[in-house]
This record gives structure tokens, C-alpha cells and sequence, in this order.
């Protein structure tokens, strides 16, 4: 099998056809898609993820405006500091609350990342496995809460500039000091691509004729990465240091945790397909266990083709894991989105695995017809599950399975609420709902009321999504009980967030005429 073609073409004589690349040819051997390939990504990776810009702002999205707008004191030290505060102060400037254009920027900068993925590919495997790899990546549902929380851009952005690293990295000096540039954007953006050294040391996406170009930029990025992981450890960002409780957020896990969340993240990976998902949640799910162990033996059975060993399955597989390392050892942070960067691993292994096992074995016309028939099929299945995902109800038909969704419907009914009723400047606004009060007799279903209220909370931010949204409320309070006469605003509010606004005077009327019972 032909493996690389040369470039230099002799002339064809007039009125003839230059002759068509030998069967089985690889990298660069067959053109035709690199017209199209392209839009095929944007195209199918916008079908895939354009439901997220209908949505509101949710959740930690408000910590970052909220550091944006004033409401909260700016980041210190470097941890972040590109996604968390640069991005948000640009955003904050140009769209406020326009939460379209955030989640406009998200699916442009995902896409930005299919496309230097592609092109990455496309520099060791033919333009039908890039192709496919590239699509893989940008349909891929597990990604989906990067693309539907706005504050999921840190992903998007330490991969992008990731990317970039690699590009850079084999381009023409001078450009190829450009490299250590891009990874330091990257790790402040966020810390998931600190292994990425590592990765250019074992050839991720790169012909092993440019892996020797890339040792002195590898080598620098190896420094970066040094000291950022001194500067990171030493700020103790996450309070490892002084010890956390075992249900804290960033509590560290043992090797049996560590191994659900590599097995978790593995089925994550291999199930992508409509009617085999059965859950959306972020958390250890054994459900996948089956598809992880599934993966993991197709890895390891791949390392004994010398088709696919020539291509870097070995290489991919490693970097997936190298990509998933900072996050492995967490306990109680078991999340989609941290699978934003290792995905770019597995989809070099899905375009080694068609070059290897289908491009070697059909023409170069056919091998294109065939990868553009997989990428339409990786839209669709990515399409409908993604609104599957958006859509399921959640106990009730007015909720939202999904948790990114669910609170960014709440967000935005309590703004379009709020914007309608007169808050003075220095307001002071109570959230309490007559359903806390009027379940106090039945333990389970306050239970469940205490959650609804939980989620309201968790939507805003604790309080801190209303103040960005109206910077005249200097203060907002969460309470259980009607909050009394002097109150000075009260939202009484429903589990969906749609609310009315009163004072504590007008409420106490109201309660006295029709009491809870």
C-alpha cells in the first residue's frame, strides 16, 4: 500500500486524464474532499449543537458576568484567567446580556477546533479518515454541555489554542515558536491540556516525519506546563492542601473511584448512539461500564494491526488518557464536558480506524463516498440525541431532564419577570415560595419542595444571577417561611422561576386572606 504519494505531478499530455491515484493510496492521495470536507464539518457540527443558543444564561454562567459586570471581585492569579475573567470582561463589553452571542461564540469556537482537528488529520491520514475523525468530533453528543453551559468555553478554548499548539508547532520558523504562545493561552483557559507535551513527545497527530520538528517546541511547552503546575499547586486553587470533606466538589478519589471514572468516561465515549443512551447525567454512570470495558479491548486488540499501529492507535489511545489525567482522580466530578479535549484523541483513533480498516481497501472515490455517508450519519444520530437530550422532562412536564437546560429556562423566566416589575435602586429582594410552606406537614413532599427551591437557588447562582441581571438589588436572600411585613421586595416564586414581585407588607395581606394550609 502506498502510504504517502509525491506532490510533483508531471504534466499530462493534452486531451488526456492524469491517472488516478493507486488503490488503497493514503495521506493527501485523493483531493476530492478537500472542497467540501470542511463544510461538512460546519455544517454538521452546527445542525448538532445549534439548539444552544435559544437558551439563557444558568448557573456558574453568572460567575463569570458577575466578575465581568463588578458584582464580584475579579480573579486573581493565574488559574483560568482567559476563560474565567479576559473572555467574560470581551463578552460583558460587546453583548451583556445577549445570551445568544455567548452561546454564538461557543459553537464558533467548536468549530474552529473541528476544523484544525481536520486539518491536523489530514496531514498523516487521507482526506476521507480526516474527514470522518473531524466530524466524529464535532457531532459528537458528549460534548454537549461545553456547547449548552456558556461557561463551558474553557473547554472549548484550552483545546482551540491546543490545537493550535500542535499546528503551529510543525509550521515554518518562525511560526513555530508561536507554539509555546498558544499552549500558555490554553492552560490559562483551563488546566484539562497540561499533558499536552506529552502528547507531541508521542507523535498526537503528527507524521513521524515531523515529530523530530516538534521536540524544541515540545520541550518548551513542557516548561510552561512545569510551572504552571508549581504556580497551580502552590496557590491551591481547589483547598486540596488543608484537606476536603469526601462530598466536597474537588475531593480527591481512591484508585476504585478513579477506575468508574475511567470507565465512565470510556462509555461516555463509545455511546454516542440514539437508541442505546439511557442517561444524561453527570455523575459515575455504571450503565456504560459494559461499552468502557467494550472500548477498551478494541484499543487494545488495534495495537496488534500494523495498519492501524502505523497510523498512531497507539499514540491516540495514550492521549486520550493523558488528556483525562487532571480530572481522573476526582470523586465527586464526574462530568461530560471533561471529555471536551480527550475527544480530539478519540477521534484521531475513529479516522486511524477508517484509513486503517476502509480507505486501504476501496478505491479513493469510494473510500470518500463512504466517509461522507458516516459523517451524515454522525449528524443525524448527533442531532436527534442532543434534542433528546435538551427535551426530556424531568418529574414534571414543565422541567428539564438535563440540568444546563432546566436552570437557563428558570434564569430566564425570573429575568423576564423581574424585568416587568419596578425594583428601586438599593432593593432588597426575598425569594420564597408558598409551596415550602404549604408542604411543612408532609416531610416527603417538603423534601422534594426543598429541592425545587434548590434548583431556583442553583439557577441564579445563589442570588448572584440577579444582581448581574439588575444592579439595582443589592441584596438577595433565599427563606423557607414568608419573610414578614418589613420585607422590602419578595419574589414569590414557582419551581419553573416564573414569579411576581411584592412587598412584604402586600404579601402579609395576601397570606391573611388566603392562608396555606
Amino acid at each position: 500500500m502506498v502510504r504517502h504519494m509525491a506532490r510533483a505531478r508531471t504534466s499530462p499530455q493534452q486531451g488526456s486524464r492524469p491517472p488516478l491515484p493507486p488503490r488503497g493510496a493514503s495521506a493527501g492521495s485523493f483531493e476530492a474532499p478537500r472542497r467540501w470536507a470542511p463544510w461538512a464539518i460546519l455544517v454538521g457540527g452546527a445542525v448538532v449543537f445549534q439548539g444552544a443558543l435559544r437558551y439563557f444564561f444558568g448557573q456558574d454562567d453568572f460567575a463569570g458576568l458577575a466578575r465581568a459586570s463588578g458584582v464580584l471581585p475579579r480573579m486573581r492569579g493565574v488559574w483560568r484567567y482567559v476563560s474565567g475573567q479576559l473572555y467574560f470582561d470581551a463578552m460583558w463589553r460587546s453583548a451583556g446580556l445577549h445570551a445568544w452571542v455567548y452561546h454564538s461564540a461557543s459553537l464558533a469556537a467548536h468549530l474552529g477546533c473541528a476544523l484544525l482537528l481536520y486539518h491536523l488529520l489530514a496531514r498523516r491520514l487521507s482526506r476521507p479518515a480526516a474527514l470522518v475523525g473531524a466530524i466524529g468530533f464535532a457531532t459528537h453528543p458528549a460534548l454537549y454541555t461545553a456547547l449548552y453551559s456558556i461557561s463551558g468555553i474553557g473547554e472549548i478554548l484550552a483545546c482551540l489554542f491546543a490545537l493550535a499548539t500542535l499546528r503551529f508547532a510543525v509550521a515554518p520558523r518562525p511560526w513555530t515558536w508561536a507554539a509555546p504562545a498558544a499552549f500558555a493561552v490554553s492552560l490559562l483557559a483551563k488546566e484539562s491540556t497540561l499533558l499536552l507535551p506529552v502528547a507531541m513527545a508521542i507523535g498526537f497527530g503528527l507524521p513521524p516525519r515531523e515529530r523530530e520538528r516538534v521536540r524544541r517546541p515540545a520541550l518548551a511547552c513542557a516548561l510552561l506546563a512545569a510551572a504552571y503546575a508549581v504556580e497551580f499547586l502552590r496557590s491551591d486553587v481547589f483547598r486540596v492542601r488543608g484537606g476536603l470533606p469526601e462530598n466536597a466538589a474537588y475531593a480527591l478519589a481512591g484508585p476504585l473511584d478513579a477506575g468508574r471514572n475511567l470507565l465512565t468516561y470510556l462509555g461516555w465515549t463509545s455511546n454516542l448512539f440514539l437508541p442505546t443512551v439511557r442517561g444524561v447525567g453527570d455523575a459515575v454512570d455504571p450503565l456504560v461500564f459494559p461499552w468502557g470495558v467494550a472500548l477498551g479491548l478494541i484499543w487494545l486488540a488495534g495495537l496488534l494491526s500494523p495498519a492501524l499501529r502505523s497510523r498512531g492507535w497507539a499514540s491516540a489511545g495514550f492521549t486520550w488518557v493523558l488528556f483525562l489525567i487532571p480530572v481522573l482522580p476526582l470523586k465527586s466530578h464526574t462530568y461530560h464536558y471533561y471529555l471536551y479535549a480527550p475527544m480530539t484523541a478519540a477521534a484521531w483513533a475513529l479516522g486511524v480506524a477508517f484509513d486503517g480498516l476502509v480507505s486501504a481497501r476501496l478505491t479513493p472515490r469510494a473510500a470518500t463516498a463512504a466517509a461522507g455517508v458516516l459523517a451524515a450519519a454522525l449528524t443525524l444520530n448527533g442531532a436527534l440525541l442532543v434534542h433528546k437530550i435538551e427535551t426530556v422532562p424531568f418529574i414534571v412536564p414543565d422541567m428539564r431532564g438535563d440540568a444546563t437546560v432546566d436552570r437557563a429556562r428558570i434564569a430566564r423566566h425570573v429575568y423576564d419577570a423581574l424585568r416587568g416589575s419596578p425594583l428601586p435602586r438599593g432593593a432588597r429582594l426575598t425569594f420564597w415560595s408558598p409551596a415550602l410552606a404549604a408542604s411543612v406537614r408532609d416531610a416527603q413532599r417538603l423534601s422534594m419542595e426543598r429541592y425545587w427551591a434548590a434548583n431556583v437557588r442553583s439557577a441564579l447562582f445563589d442570588g448572584v444571577g440577579v444582581r448581574v441581571m439588575f444592579p439595582q438589588v443589592d441584596r438577595v436572600d433565599f427563606v423557607e417561611r414568608p419573610p414578614g411585613r418589613s420585607a422590602d421586595r419578595v419574589a414569590v416564586y414557582q419551581r419553573s422561576g416564573a414569579l411576581a414581585v411584592m412587598t412584604g407588607a402586600e404579601l402579609d395581606s395576601l397570606l391573611a386572606a388566603h392562608p396555606i394550609e
